[in-house]
């Protein structure tokens, strides 16, 4: 079927009259008519009933009509869709995430983006987990990746993955023998710490919490770099989560067992963003693209 027909269909079918289309329109009436006489033509029945008054859709005209109003609405969001594309082709947006983020989700997450929206910058920022949501709600950064707690009304998780933190070891480490790995377990052996604050996360494991204030760190390090260096050279086991350290699991290049305690292994990463403010566009794009990330880290 013509579009314009359709169209043409579709304000007749609403003024209950050729001429006033035609008027509408500023389309002669003849044009109009033809157009109609084609489509009842095509569909082998009268589309309206017509009267000295005008023109009422019959069963097959309201059906139609349906169909037309359908199709055009479609289009619209197709096209909005295609416009929000094209306003994302380039811009600039700023994440907030977690040093272990940073290390190796991230940077493959931008790669696989960047691909599909090369001419989009980013900056990322480090923070601390009580600092993400705060960042995100003053207009700092675009998007945020933090342990999941309860947010303020600012800002809202949009997506989130089990997360739970565990041993982060030498391959030939003893305790890779282990299905999991219990705090008497871990305290047997050197442990390398990274300085700052717990998650807040992880405080609703009271042992956890009471396990890392009893530890003595052979190595402390704000590095997150340092400490898998230092892990790799066998100096000591340290506790994370395993997406700071995607890669050289993957490669066999360090090992990660879970801690058996049941509320390290309940917390879970997320993704915020502001619940006040309408994201840019290549915001959205960004966004979409690391829920189908996140998505891929839970599948796995």
């Amino acid at each position: 079927m013509h579009a314009a027909a359709l169209f043409y269909f579709r304000e007749v079918a609403r003024l209950g009259s050729i001429r006033r289309a035609a008027g509408q329109l500023n389309v002669a009436a003849s044009a109009i008519n033809r157009q109609i006489l084609k489509l009842e033509d095509e569909f082998g029945g009268p589309l309206f009933d017509r009267f000295p008054g005008g023109m009422r859709l019959t069963v097959a005209g309201t059906l139609l009509l349906q169909h037309i109003t359908a199709t055009i609405e479609g289009y619209g969001r197709v096209r909005a869709a295609i416009d929000d594309l094209r306003e994302a082709r380039s811009g600039h947006v700023t994440i907030a995430a977690l040093d272990s983020l940073l290390v190796d989700f991230l940077p493959r997450a931008l790669a696989r983006f960047g691909r599909d929206f090369p001419a989009i910058n980013h900056t990322v920022l480090a923070a601390a987990p009580a600092e993400i949501a705060q960042m995100v709600s003053d207009g700092a950064v675009d998007i945020g990746l933090t342990f999941v707690s309860p947010l303020p009304g600012t800002v809202h998780f949009i997506a989130e993955v089990p997360a739970p933190i565990g041993v982060v070891m030498p391959v030939d480490h003893p305790l890779t023998a282990r299905l999991s790995v219990s705090f008497d377990e871990a305290r047997s052996y050197p442990v390398l710490d990274q300085a700052g604050p717990l998650p807040r996360g992880a405080d609703i494991d009271a042992d956890f919490s009471q396990f890392k204030a009893q530890l003595k760190p052979k190595i402390t390090s704000n590095s997150i770099q340092m400490i898998r260096v230092c892990i790799e050279l066998g100096l000591g086991i340290a506790f994370f989560t395993r997406l700071g350290f995607l890669k050289e699991i993957e490669n066999g290049e360090i090992a990660w067992r879970p801690l058996t305690s049941p509320g390290v292994n309940a917390l879970r990463i997320g993704m915020i963003t502001s619940a006040n403010r309408e994201p840019s566009p290549p915001a959205v794009q960004l966004a979409k693209s690391l829920i189908d990330d996140l998505g891929r880290l839970n599948s796995n």
